[in-house]
């Protein structure tokens, strides 16, 4: 698989920005990124030496490299801080630009404080989970969370170029590959059916298909609408409740972000069906495609009446209401991925 040049280029209102997808892209992220003056690299103290030096050696001079804590419960406002004192630390001025190298909590955290750090730098993001490669990192939304909620504290901040390899997907745990995978059956729900079948042949699927088909649909998507006015919102399909859960178990890794997603969108697929906007069997299919991928339907023993507390504190919340979106679209169009796409 070569693409590289780019995949996609998303194009939103405040910039553009290309989408690299391919297989053994760290050692090029130099070559792509293009920067204009000092670079770090920013990840986390566990990925600092499977993908962070090889990110680094990719930049001449060598990029200089941030490491912190991850995990879920560090993406707050105390982690984004320690990451600003370490640009500061370190002589970082305004033409630097920050490598984010991780997953979504990497990239969220690392991301929003190269946002805000001298009112923001070139950002890049290079993705090394199926979820952060689908979803994440693209479309610019950046946040960390507050004691009352997820990502209740954040920005828009596109950044300069995404670098998605593919091979670093290989490296992932079951249970962290498995928790990617509701973004890209999300993204099938919500713009590809094409997608969605693809994922009904576990476990013969073609990974590198998937993420292919995922990431169009979601830079589709973040292209016509940058700040979640209207159509953006098909996003969010079962993060309502997902992140409810997850406040509800003080994001304690009792269910991992996919995992908790994975309940949510069974939870929104019987809203529409209750409320006459699909039928049983497209929430049939959904459970079954979950239920082979070992993904969760239900979450036995967490408190209802505390995720539906956290429900309230959610971002989506609009006049007291919470938004509700669940619909098949067509299939978004790509200038030119077509010939990537099976």
């Amino acid at each position: 698989m070569e693409i590289v040049p780019p995949f996609i280029t998303v194009r939103q209102a405040s910039a553009s920005y290309p989408v690299y997808v391919g297989r053994d892209l760290l050692g090029r992220v130099g070559e792509l990124a293009k920067a204009k003056g000092r670079v770090f690299v920013i990840t986390s103290h566990a990925l600092r030496e499977r993908f962070g030096h090889r990110v680094a050696a990719s930049f001449t001079p060598r990029a200089e490299i941030l490491s912190f804590e991850e995990g879920e419960d560090h993406k707050t406002l105390a982690t984004a801080s320690d990451i600003l004192t370490q640009l500061l630390d370190r002589g970082a001025k305004r033409d630097a630009m920050g490598v984010v190298v991780g997953g979504g909590m990497i990239g969220d955290t690392a991301g929003f404080a190269a946002s805000i750090f001298l009112r923001g730098i070139d950002l890049v993001h290079v993705p090394t989970t199926l979820l952060a490669q689908v979803d994440s990192s693209l479309g610019g939304k950046l946040a960390v969370n507050h004691e009352k909620g997820k990502n209740l504290i954040g920005s828009f901040y596109p950044p300069r170029a995404v670098v998605s390899d593919l091979a670093v997907l290989d490296t992932l745990p079951p249970r962290e590959r498995l928790s990617g995978l509701f973004e890209a059956l999300k993204g099938g729900v919500i713009g590809d059916p094409r997608l969605f079948e693809l994922l009904e042949r576990p476990p013969d699927f073609d990974v590198d298909a998937v993420v292919l088909r995922a990431i169009r649909v979601k830079g589709e998507i973040v292209s016509a609408d940058e700040k979640e006015a209207d159509l953006r919102r098909l996003l969010n399909y079962g993060h309502t409740i997902g992140h409810g859960i997850e406040a509800a178990t003080s994001f304690s890794g009792e269910y991992l972000h996919g995992e908790a997603v994975s309940v949510g969108m069974m939870g929104a697929a019987r809203i529409a069906v209750r409320i006459g906007m699909h039928d049983e069997e497209l929430l049939a299919r959904q459970a079954d495609l979950l239920r082979a991928f070992g993904l969760p339907l239900t979450a036995p023993g967490v408190d209802p009446h505390a995720v539906l507390q956290a429900m309230q504190m959610d971002k989506k919340v609009v006049g007291g209401h919470l938004q509700v979106e669940y619909t098949y679209m067509e299939p978004p169009r790509c200038t030119h991925c077509e010939q990537f796409l099976p």
